[in-house]
């Protein structure tokens, strides 16, 4: 994300709170099988997030060996900087019921 002077902001903010609200005004709609797809994505990065915030003794900043690093999606990645790891465990919840209700799949 760029500023309006053209430097380099901070990461995208989080979106769960509108794609909910837009899913069950039923302005998000998008077919069976692409909520699927992307549910099941998003329940994986899910997974790593929390694996991420698993107290462990390892050094920081580095996921641990069974996370998946390039099943995060690139687009979201940018959102879960360091500080950002918490928010994410929130958000993605979020996400993962908009699509279901825009894909009907609940």
């Amino acid at each position: 994300m760029r500023s309006d002077d053209g430097g380099a902001a901070g990461p995208e903010p989080f979106a769960g709170d509108l794609l909910l609200r837009l899913a069950v005004e039923g302005w998000l709609v998008i077919s069976r099988e692409e909520a699927e797809r992307v549910v099941a994505e998003l329940e994986s990065t899910l997974a790593q997030v929390r694996a991420r915030l698993r107290p462990a003794a390892r050094p920081a900043g580095h996921l641990p060996s069974d996370v998946d690093t390039p099943s995060v999606d690139s687009a979201f990645a940018g959102q879960i900087a360091a500080d950002r790891w918490e928010q994410a465990l929130v958000e993605l919840p979020k996400y993962i019921q908009a699509l279901r209700i825009a894909g009907d799949c609940r």
